[in-house]
């Protein structure tokens, strides 16, 4: 898939729409991303270096954003390393339900291309999510690995 400048101009002002929405629940981008990490290692303690080069970020960073999830309960730290709590995996839920709804919110409250129509289409459906917002923006400008 071709991702053009403005393609990701247009899903780098998601990214501030769905800033707003963590922020609204009660968490920073670098925690929310943070419990993300730990929610997606799966069962059991992650070690906090490799959750942080997971997340590309320095450990004593990572290690200040545990903290304060473990300070409001989303995460337990252990000698091991760090687990989600119940609450921890609620919080994401939450937070990414409504980061997907106010992003659709967002897309058809401004006008924007057919592309971008088609791209709400998809998160309707459930079909593109806050998951795949991270994961494209990520991936940067220029030609996807399947355009011939």
């Amino acid at each position: 898939m071709y991702r053009s400048e403005d393609d990701i101009a247009l899903l780098t002002e998601f990214l501030g729409v769905l800033d707003q929405s963590v922020a609204a629940n009660g968490l920073s981008a670098g925690t929310y991303l943070v419990l993300r990490g730990v929610d997606d290692a799966g069962d059991g303690p992650v070690p906090v270096t490799e959750l942080a080069e997971a997340l590309g970020a320095e450990g004593d960073d990572v290690a200040a954003m545990l903290r304060r999830l473990s300070d409001d309960g989303l995460v337990d730290v252990k000698p091991n390393g760090v687990a989600i709590t119940a609450a921890g995996t609620q919080k994401r839920r939450v937070t990414d339900d409504a980061a997907d709804e106010a992003i659709r919110a967002h897309v058809l409250s401004v006008p924007h291309t057919a592309t971008v129509y088609g791209l709400v289409a998809s998160m309707r459906g459930g079909r593109f999510t806050v998951d795949d917002l991270l994961e494209f923006i990520a991936q940067g400008p220029g030609p996807g690995d399947d355009q011939n």
